[in-house]
């Protein structure tokens, strides 16, 4: 019998694929916290600013890749129709790849120098292929994803702090700077050869002018969606850039690295189901998609916040190991409680994406962003708060951007979400009341030994809910179809 469960266990995909993540977090973290040893404040604060930039180059894909995710998933059946819009979406990030090449000769010819503070343009030609082979493998990936061949997938999301880790061991200083650009370059190109030659369909570049017109159409939406999301935590971090010192960047810096790391595990989950969630969603009726939006809300969102509630219990530790980094405390705590406030939103942009609700998802999310680069610059050129409280903005942006999204999909699935309701569904006492703990805890900037206060609260009112998650995580260790929800 035990043979017999370890025997499922091992063919369990999401077992499998979990656990590669759960290896590669780990090794992520250690290498967040040795590049912040070897590297110290101020070439961390390069190092980010390296980063944000490709950040920036990964987001201006015009949605492409998200829309192409969203259109197999619904039609993954359909091979042929799966090789034609991919093949399409090939053809147009290689036109796309080409205006941000023209941009950054646009760049050095007009001696505009963008991150010259941050001696970026001699890294810059690495970390523009780095970006063109990003769009790439966002587009051939997509396939991958939908078809659940996740063994190429782990491997290409592994293979770049594999790369990290051994640049780490060898190069310190300006070199490890030069080692990191360089390892993420390889990683990109590496993954794009894997994706290509163990695709599950035929990859090869078309121009098929309907199906442009209805990837770009779809896609522009999904792009003012994505691209405005990822831009309000982008632009904080900009601001912070561009109003502080290096080194203030790099405490922040090293705080988002680990506040992130946090949450990862449980992203890996909601990457393997988002695209049969897009499936279900689009296939179903309102009264199974409320069914099952409430219980892997239920599960997600409340394991989230407790993962975060016991991440900033222990962030001290780390500071002991690295001291240098003391100042990064605050800027952590608020960056873990943005985090956690905003799986609160869970569930319901992938259920407008699936019922064809792109366009006012794309408006939600860009008046969000508008939202982040007010407050962001009100605190940071007028009022000249503490870097560690630019955060705050995007807290506030955030629970916008999950009132409003939950709306729309309460809306939709003909709900009652008056204001009330809303905010209690969205952000329920359970999980309110130790958040709320926490933040005032931070800004009154007690002794980290308080911070037990909102776990044991968080404990005491999510308890049932946890118990219930035990038999809910066994059905993902036994059932290997568990991935098809």
């Amino acid at each position: 019998m035990l043979t017999k469960k370890y025997g499922v266990i091992s063919k369990n995909k999401v077992i499998g694929y979990v656990a590669s993540r759960y290896l590669t977090y780990i090794i992520q973290f250690v290498n967040s916290l040795f590049i912040a040893a070897y590297l110290g404040p101020f070439y961390l604060g390069i190092w980010g600013f390296i980063s944000l930039v490709g950040q920036y180059i990964g987001q201006f894909n015009l949605g492409i890749s998200h829309s192409v995710n969203a259109i197999i998933s619904i039609h993954k059946e359909k091979r042929w129709y799966v090789q034609k819009v991919v093949g399409t979406s090939m053809t147009m990030f290689l036109g796309l790849s080409l205006i941000v090449i023209l941009f950054f000769i646009i760049n050095n010819l007009l001696n505009i120098n963008i991150g010259s503070r941050y001696n970026f343009p001699k890294y810059s030609v690495l970390i523009v292929a780095t970006g063109i082979f990003g769009y790439l493998n966002a587009s051939i990936s997509t396939v991958f994803r939908v078809y659940g061949k996740l063994f190429e997938i782990a491997f290409s999301q592994t293979i770049v702090p594999t790369l990290m880790l051994f640049s780490i061991i060898f190069f310190k200083g300006e070199q490890l700077l030069w080692a990191l650009v360089i390892s993420n370059f390889l990683s990109s190109l590496i993954s794009f050869i894997l994706f290509l030659s163990k695709s599950p369909i035929k990859i090869k570049l078309l121009y098929i002018k309907r199906l442009f017109k209805y990837i770009q159409k779809k896609g522009w939406y999904l792009f003012v969606y994505n691209t405005s999301f990822y831009l309000i935590i982008i632009t904080t971090r900009s601001f912070i850039s561009g109003y502080y010192s290096v080194k203030e960047f790099g405490y922040f810096t090293f705080a988002y690295t680990l506040a992130n790391v946090g949450l990862l595990l449980l992203d890996s989950l909601s990457f393997i189901i988002y695209p049969k969630l897009l499936n279900r969603f689009a296939l179903s009726s309102s009264d199974v998609i409320i069914s099952l939006l409430n219980m892997l809300r239920n599960g997600y969102i409340t394991i989230s916040h407790l993962i975060i509630h016991i991440v900033i219990l222990l962030f001290p530790l780390f500071l002991y190991f690295f001291p240098q980094y003391e100042q990064s405390k605050s800027a952590f705590y608020l960056i873990a409680l943005t985090l956690a406030l905003y799986t609160n939103a869970f569930g319901y942009s992938g259920l407008l994406i699936a019922k064809e609700r792109e366009k006012v998802l794309s408006y939600l999310t860009l008046l969000s962003l508008l939202i982040n680069i007010i407050l962001a610059f009100i605190l940071a050129n007028i009022i000249k708060v503490p870097f560690s409280y630019i955060i705050l903005a995007t807290m506030f942006s955030y629970f916008i951007f999950i009132l409003g999204v939950v709306r729309l999909g309460l809306k939709y699935l003909h709900c009652q979400n008056n204001i009330m309701s809303l905010i209690q569904y969205v952000f329920p006492y359970q999980l309110a009341i130790p958040f709320f703990l926490s933040l005032c805890l931070i800004f009154f900037q007690v002794s980290t030994i308080y911070f037990v206060i909102p776990l044991v609260v968080f404990g005491f009112f999510n308890i049932t809910t946890i118990i219930n998650l035990k038999q809910t995580i066994k059905r993902i260790i036994e059932n290997p179809n568990f991935i098809n929800i």
